[in-house]
């Protein structure tokens, strides 16, 4: 959201622990992020940063056996017990690290959100669409094939997932 003060805490991880099973893969972890304010999270393989983003989601629930620890503050409200997760993932966009594009045409991949927000007016998805598009600079590779499978292009399905992301203006964007 353009409107709120740049420095301010959107997020914060206090004392943040999670498990899955048995096997502790998350240690007392302590961040904050800001408005407007990009974030890297840099590591080796397997030391925990897609993890710590599906907390951040609360991606990790869909999981069974795993235990989270700590707290985590979306402008100051408790994540887990403040907002449910329909109304988290409104507003938090996620980029898997393998894209995952549906079998639908590349329109409806970009559409998806937009119409589970309700959105059914086919010029507002239209014009949602194009903007999603060239924001992940794939508008003028696709703009003749909108209507052809989004599994048949390979390399592109990457930005085709965050303009997918994009399409819904969530307040934060998490990449893996």
């Amino acid at each position: 959201n353009v409107s709120e003060p740049k420095n301010e805490v959107k997020i914060r991880a206090e004392h943040v622990d999670f498990s899955y099973e048995n096997t502790q893969t998350l240690f007392d972890i302590n961040l904050e992020f800001r408005n407007h304010e990009v974030t890297a999270l840099i590591g080796p393989s397997g030391c925990g940063k897609s993890t710590f983003l599906r907390t951040l989601s609360r991606m990790n629930e869909l999981i069974c056996d795993t235990t989270l620890k700590g707290k985590i503050l979306w402008t100051v409200k408790h994540l887990r017990t403040y907002y449910d997760v329909v109304q988290l993932r409104q507003r938090v966009g996620y980029g898997l690290s393998k894209a995952y594009a549906f079998s639908e045409a590349i329109f409806e991949n970009v559409a998806y959100g937009l119409r589970v927000a309700g959105i059914s007016s086919r010029s507002i998805l239209a014009e949602k669409v194009e903007e999603s598009l060239r924001r992940a600079a794939l508008w003028e590779e696709v703009k003749d094939r909108l209507n052809e499978s989004a599994r048949v292009f390979g390399g592109q399905q990457q930005r085709l997932c965050i303009a997918r992301a994009l399409a819904v203006e969530p307040e934060v964007l998490l990449m893996d």
